[in-house]
């Protein structure tokens, strides 16, 4: 295994582990800190506007600079993140700990790139594997990363949640620690001399990160959407936790698996499963609203997405000249990113209207435009 994969690998669980508490905390502490009620999600939201705002700057960056500097912008973006959180819960300031939420976003635009320096370090041929292993590493936080944080809040019990950010702080460092190991400008890299921008004008290009930014709003929508359906059928909140937890294993298990199947397949016959896969998870979720039936309709959301980004990253990462890399992967990353929010906002909506089995009855009737749309462009074969 190429050393520099399993760096980026290790660095991809420590990142990983800092969002799950995000995910998990940023509400809570919002619905503690904030003056209303009303305002109790932005500090959730303000992580996703802080990675919309840094993503494709972070990209321009690593390509005049090199990938090393912007991922230890991003890992120190993280660090400076926790310690503002902790002491937003010291002083029980909202201010500062939406300060806080916004420069966690930073840390995740960074880590989007993980998987795309991974390709950088293998041929071609190769690519949907260093994809594949990167993203493993975010199975071992999904696993481990819970079970540490309530760990971290025993032993620092006031204020609240003290303890959690403080791992937080110590895993942004790690992966800080981690990143400067990589070489300072890797080999791969190519001055971005050319003004055309012709990847614009490539369908593969499109396709692949139409594919990816699908996959991803469509996995941020039902996993947003999800516990808030089983509160509706009276679930604990236990249960909801459950079956998230099931989704993330879901997320990156396949990872060990798909980045080889992409590279023998091809991305095309890749994605067509991974959007099968989705299609089986609204089937699931239509056939009826038990706690099994939650759970395989969000385990195999999971798989789908892993399927779907791996696949799309693979895609769109072939279709553009190397001397177009950075404004290439810094769009196709903001696309995607904008689908992320876009699928929270529109979850939120919708499931104020429509039933849960309503809204996956909806989403396959899309699936079978998306796998049409797929099927009617034929893209060249990876």
């Amino acid at each position: 295994m190429n050393p520099k994969i399993v760096i980026l690998s290790l660095a991809q669980a420590c990142y990983w582990f800092a969002v799950l508490v995000g995910i998990s905390l940023s509400t809570v502490i919002g619905l503690q800190l904030a003056p209303s009620e009303k305002l109790a999600t932005l500090p959730y939201a303000l992580i996703s506007v802080g990675a919309l705002a840094a993503t494709y700057f972070l990209s321009m960056l690593m390509q005049r600079s090199g990938r090393r500097l912007g991922f230890q912008v991003g890992a120190l973006a993280g660090m400076v993140a926790a310690g503002l959180a902790m002491l937003a819960l010291s002083t029980q300031s909202f201010v500062i700990f939406c300060a806080a939420s916004l420069l966690m976003g930073i840390y995740q635009a960074s880590s989007v790139y993980y998987r795309l320096a991974a390709i950088d370090e293998l041929p071609a041929q190769q690519s949907g594997v260093a994809i594949g292993w990167v993203l493993s590493g975010s199975l071992v936080a999904a696993i481990l990363g819970p079970s540490l944080a309530r760990l971290a809040n025993d032993w620092i019990t006031e204020p609240k949640y003290l303890g959690a950010y403080g791992l937080v702080a110590m895993f942004s460092l790690l992966a800080l620690v981690l990143i400067s190991l990589l070489d300072k400008q890797p080999a791969a890299q190519a001055a971005n001399k050319s003004t055309a921008a012709t990847f614009l004008k490539l369908p593969n290009y499109w396709l692949g990160v139409a594919n990816t930014a699908f996959g991803q709003g469509v996995m941020m929508l039902m996993m947003l959407v999800a516990p808030l359906a089983m509160h509706q059928h009276h679930y604990s909140v236990d249960a909801g936790m459950s079956v998230i937890g099931w989704h993330i294993i879901g997320m990156f298990l396949p990872s060990f698996v798909s980045g080889k199947w992409v590279d023998k397949l091809g991305a095309h016959s890749v994605l067509l499963v991974g959007l099968s896969v989705f299609a089986l998870s609204a089937l699931a979720a239509i056939l009826g609203t038990t706690e099994l039936h939650y759970h395989c309709s969000l385990f195999l959301l999971g798989i789908g997405w892993n399927l779907m980004y791996v696949a799309g990253t693979n895609q769109y990462n072939r279709a553009y000249p190397v001397n177009e890399k950075g404004r290439a992967q810094g769009i196709a990353e903001l696309v995607i990113a904008l689908a992320a929010i876009v699928g929270v906002m529109v979850g939120g909506l919708l499931i104020q209207s429509f039933s849960w089995q309503r809204l996956n009855l909806g989403l396959l009737v899309i699936l079978g435009l998306v796998v049409g749309l797929n099927l009617w462009i034929k893209p060249k074969r990876y």
